[in-house]
């Protein structure tokens, strides 16, 4: 009986820590976005996004790519200008919100 609840739980952590690492998807008009480009090489960021983070802060993990922000930056600023969405998959690492895909309304 023991093992069985031992398994049991060692089941539904496994279940709660796949579900935090979940992604978010947010799909909207990115028109009051602010994207921020830090020199130095520290990366590109969007604030007001509607994320769930502190001031809606979206940024890339330290594996991005330049060409990932550029494509990023350049998705963004289109949409701004066609007035079309941006959908953005994104990941909650340690209380910062992280870009893992991003696409862009046809």
């Amino acid at each position: 009986m023991l093992k069985k609840l031992i398994t049991l739980l060692a089941v539904m952590a496994a279940m709660c820590s796949t579900m935090a690492r979940a992604d978010s998807e947010m799909f909207v008009v990115p028109a009051n976005w602010r994207l921020q480009n830090y020199i130095g090489g520290s990366g590109l960021v969007a604030w007001y996004t509607g994320s769930t983070c502190t001031n809606g802060l979206l940024s890339f993990s330290s594996s991005a790519t330049s060409d990932d922000r550029n494509r990023f930056f350049s998705a963004v600023l289109s949409a701004k200008l066609s007035g079309k969405a941006v959908g953005v998959f994104y990941e909650t690492v340690s209380g910062s919100c992280q870009i893992t895909s991003f696409y862009m309304q046809q």
